[in-house]
């Protein structure tokens, strides 16, 4: 079997310059509780807290331990996949499926789940009226999307564009706010929710790379303005040497 090189290795700065890989945090999951307009999650972001940890200590209570391993996860990583799954509407099969849980402990999650986050659930039946009624869907940006199939099995695919395209319009708009108003960035490449490109070594300090937060931050036009925090990686050596950094110690 041949062993392939580390491709993000492949992308070297030029000389005196440093790769910097941008990522929207949690990007999806944020969109969603916008969309949702929960407030229990959106506060929740807005805190900088960690997410699943907050879900599991709301579903389970002092019976959530993150690290103990139930079946084939921990608690955080299979809280995690059953929320995600829920929220894009998966079904009882596909998260028994995935999670090892039995049908009647996927009922029991989901029921618990949309009690204490009803504006998912709301969320769920205004993208399925959309689909039902124009075979579309829209984000916040006022874009589109059209389905031709019959519109019994498309709630899935609708629920999981909106997030996704959201998370692309913010990207591009970045993109191009970094081209035009950091002139000394070099944009290499976008990868669905982060932004990869080059700076000079010189402009590694915190005045510049303040200036390059505020153009690259993107509000997405809810009626409360959803702002999604990107994360910062850097590395003077290549892409794939990159190591998180926080905007205020660099």
């Amino acid at each position: 079997m041949i062993k392939l090189p580390n491709i993000r290795r492949l992308f070297l700065p030029d000389p005196g310059h440093v790769i910097c890989d941008v990522d929207l945090s949690g990007a999806d999951a944020q969109v969603v509780a916008w969309e949702a307009n929960d407030n229990d999650l959106k506060q929740a972001f807005s805190r900088g807290l960690d997410i699943h940890d907050h879900n599991g200590r709301s579903l389970w209570l002092d019976r959530y331990d993150r690290n103990k391993v139930n079946k084939k996860y921990t608690m955080r990583d299979e809280l995690k996949r059953a929320v995600h799954g829920t929220n894009y509407a998966a079904g009882v099969r596909t998260l028994s499926t995935t999670l090892g849980w039995n049908a009647e402990e996927v009922r029991s999650f989901q029921n618990a789940w949309f009690t204490l986050h009803p504006g998912i659930k709301e969320w769920h039946r205004r993208t399925e009226r959309d689909l039902q009624t124009k075979r579309q869907v829209s984000n916040a940006f006022g874009y589109r999307i059209h389905y031709f199939d019959r519109p019994d099995n498309l709630l899935p695919k609708g629920l999981a564009w909106i997030p996704q395209s959201t998370v692309a319009g913010v990207c591009a708009r970045a993109g191009v706010a970094l081209c035009t108003q950091v002139p000394w960035a070099d944009l290499l490449l976008q990868v669905h929710d982060s932004l990869v490109f080059q700076i000079p070594s010189s402009k590694v300090n915190a005045a510049s790379l303040s200036q390059l937060r505020a153009a690259i931050t993107i509000p997405v036009p809810y009626p409360d303005p959803l702002t999604i925090p990107w994360g910062l990686a850097l590395s003077e050596r290549s892409w794939g040497d990159v190591q998180k950094r926080k905007w205020e110690d660099v």
